[in-house]
């Protein structure tokens, strides 16, 4: 902790929540410490950041760590067991920060803009939504603990190991004249840029307070992100749609691909913190496509490819829906 100005300390810094965090931090003046499971010799590469190895299962070791610093912020925080964890916290720190999820909202039937006080999942489950809505009823009910839970979209950024957005990039890279899309193009689900989380976390950082908030980007329709991408990019390409789901060849698919419209409120944020997006979409997207090319040709120099870069993305959709080329020429042929 620092003697003069403002510290933080970032669990799970080496993720890319964590890493633009830090920029924006030590951008504001803070002194920012990176907890990490072991340490990465790329994790630091800011003046004003310094890398420590904390281990989250040893709680004693992990509250003296954070004692006393002006913002913590928990990128890796998952279950009721973090959130008692954290809420030892209380009168503490100066503030806390705790990266949640949109998907703890309860479907179906949700608003057209969701709000923060639409009902979360059910107790009784257990998965990764249930598991953050648990942490945040923990957090929540902690008395004097000043805890900010953000609620995200898909994420998007530099680092990350899942980039949805690489569906239309590889296409433009390919230099495909056209992708085809189902549900007719207009499905809609939340993607955020991590530059504008890191935006919000230091917002919250300088006014403390316990609250909950969502944080996504503009709530464009799946054509539309395509066809920004496809723009950044200076590549042109036709949009093709059909109605209803992708099928079983992965025609029409793309990891937006649901059938009702998921949009979040942004209120909350702009009326309570005066939140306005750091970035805008379109440099966020570049911001995205340069790191993601140039990841992606590392990769294939050393005998890999997009699938060793972005491996969520297997795990989230499989590998064979991703680029059904010959699939899509047959189809826009015949149309």
């Amino acid at each position: 902790m620092t003697v003069h100005g403002r510290s933080a300390f970032v669990i799970g810094g080496t993720g890319q929540i964590g890493r633009a965090a830090a920029a924006r931090l030590v951008a504001a003046g803070y002194a920012v410490t990176l907890g990490q499971r072991r340490l990465r010799t790329d994790a630091a590469e800011l003046d004003g950041v310094v890398s420590v190895q904390v281990d989250r299962a040893d709680t004693e070791a992990l509250l003296k760590a954070l004692d006393g610093h002006d913002l913590v912020l928990d990128t890796v925080a998952f279950t009721p067991y973090h959130g008692a964890q954290l809420a030892q916290l209380a009168g503490r720190v100066g503030s806390l920060v705790v990266i949640s999820t949109g998907a703890v909202y309860q479907a179906p039937g949700l608003p057209v803009p969701i709000p923060e006080t639409w009902p979360t999942v059910e107790r009784d489950a257990h998965d990764y939504p249930a598991g953050k809505a648990a942490l945040e009823r923990c957090l929540l009910a902690t008395p004097g603990l000043p805890v900010s839970i953000l609620r995200t979209g898909v994420l998007h950024g530099p680092y990350g190991k899942s980039l949805d957005h690489w569906s239309f990039i590889k296409r433009a890279l390919d230099r495909r004249p056209y992708v085809v899309l189902a549900q007719d193009g207009r499905s809609r689900f939340p993607t955020t840029a991590v530059a504008n989380v890191a935006e919000l976390i230091y917002l919250c950082a300088r006014h403390p307070a316990a609250r909950v908030l969502n944080i996504a980007d503009d709530p464009l329709t799946v054509a539309e992100i395509g066809a920004r991408i496809f723009a950044v990019m200076g590549h042109e390409a036709e949009i093709v749609t059909f109605a209803g789901p992708s099928r079983p060849d992965g025609l029409g698919f793309h990891p937006w691909n649901v059938p009702e419209q998921i949009v979040f409120s942004l209120d909350r944020a702009r009326a309570e913190l005066g939140y306005r997006p750091a970035v805008s979409y379109d440099d966020a997207l570049r911001q995205d496509i340069e790191w993601a090319a140039r990841a992606v040709s590392e990769a294939e120099a050393g005998g890999g490819g997009w699938q060793d870069v972005f491996p969520d993305l297997i795990v989230r959709h499989g590998p064979d829906v991703w680029f059904p080329y010959a699939a899509e020429d047959a189809y826009v042929a015949g149309a």
